[in-house]
């Protein structure tokens, strides 16, 4: 049964193409702006849907009351609760076609109308399926039912073929995510599945589905790329953060951490560039190889406190590797704040040894100081590692 309270979370968008189309709904001619209203509310008895959508003058209704079914092949419906209905109303510049479909002791009544006559002028069963097929690669409203059917019938590939055929990111978004849920994949299903969440123009929706495909466990090196990839591409500094840090586990190869720092310079933000390459310290992400991506994702923060913040955390990792250490040292210098800069050359100076080619950074990096007061905080810490080696 589908309740219609938890149906049409996401709005119904264009319709989508399919051929020899029966009515205006199915038409991939048809032009013009789309405008969708959608309305699901519980009144004293019933549950009730109404739905709208428009394009030109291509009009669907859709007003239910009662839970009700449909076939898994969305050939037509298999319940409408007992006092209940679903009409559905295609207005087609000036023709009407409508069916309203009740439930009852005797099982389903359906009434068929053409400009508020009895009759019909195409095929009924093939039109209510047109128009169950278009609702449905709006809203998924169907999919729980849909999908084990389309695995029965081709496996993954019938389930990534019809979302091949969607234009609404929510709709695709939760068929990929249920089918993650009921099919083991091989890595060329989710790479299709990666190219197709990589046209999608939602962060957050693209963002629900990589975090989806990181959570079933470590990912190939191939699908780690293909993740990152997508990631990359979204605007959205918090989607594409949460994106790229679900992911971390399975960054293993230097290719992929590079990959991954790219992405991540992409972000404006500071706080969520800061969080993400913290989350990436942790993960041991950061060594002689890719230091060269990381410290140029690094030197894209903007905010002094979250660059200084970002290398302390770095720092707390105990990290050996010289092209590491003297890599923090050369970003230190872009600290603009006095006090931040003298905050982490005071902190660089409890935990490394600062000798050689690191004590001249440390010193370089130590005159970009103004402030008389932070400028002797800096070289005092020198001097006390000094008295005590």
């Amino acid at each position: 049964m589908i309740s219609p309270r938890f149906l049409l979370v996401a709005l119904i968008a264009a319709a989508p193409s399919v051929a020899h189309a029966q009515g205006c709904i199915s038409s991939a001619s048809r032009l013009g702006k789309t405008s969708n209203q959608h309305i699901s509310r519980n009144d004293d008895r019933n549950r009730v849907l109404t739905v709208r959508w428009q394009r030109g003058d291509c009009e669907l209704r859709v007003d239910a009351r009662g839970e009700f079914g449909v076939r898994a092949d969305l050939t037509g419906f298999t319940t409408v609760e007992s006092g209940g209905y679903v009409e559905i109303e295609e207005r087609d510049g000036d023709r009407e076609r409508k069916v309203r479909v009740t439930g009852g002791p005797a099982g389903l009544h359906y009434r068929w109308t053409i400009d508020g006559d009895s009759g019909f002028d195409v095929s009924r069963e093939r039109w209510l399926s047109e128009i169950l097929v278009a609702m449905e690669r709006r809203t998924a409203m169907f999919a729980k039912a849909r999908i084990p059917e389309l695995l029965r019938r081709g496996g993954p590939n019938a389930v990534l073929e019809e979302t091949d055929r969607m234009e609404s990111d929510y709709a695709r978004r939760v068929y990929f995510t249920t089918l993650l849920a009921a099919a083991p994949l091989d890595d060329a299903a989710l790479e299709r599945m990666l190219r197709q969440a990589g046209a999608m123009s939602s962060d957050y929706e693209r963002s629900e589905l990589l975090r989806a495909v990181a959570s079933r466990g470590p990912m190939s090196e191939r699908v780690t790329r293909a993740v990152i990839g997508v990631a990359h591409r979204m605007s959205s500094d918090y989607e594409k953060r949460r994106a790229l840090s679900a992911g971390l586990e399975s960054v293993t190869t230097v290719e992929a951490r590079n990959a991954l720092f790219l992405a991540a310079s992409t972000m404006s933000s500071s706080y969520e560039l800061a969080e993400l390459l913290i989350a990436a310290q942790r993960r041991s992400l950061v060594d002689s190889i890719s230091s060269v991506a990381y410290f140029r994702a690094v030197d894209k923060l903007t905010s002094d406190y979250e660059h200084r913040r970002t290398l302390s955390a770095l720092l707390k990792q105990r990290p050996e590797s010289p092209a590491v250490l003297s890599g923090v040292l050369r970003s230190s210098e872009k600290i603009g704040s006095d006090h931040e800069l003298a905050n982490l050359l005071t902190e660089f100076a409890r935990v490394v040894p600062v000798r050689g080619e690191l004590r001249e950074l440390y010193l370089k990096a130590a005159r970009a100081i103004e402030s008389d007061y932070e400028y002797r905080r800096a070289l005092q810490a020198l001097l006390e590692q000094d008295r005590h080696t």
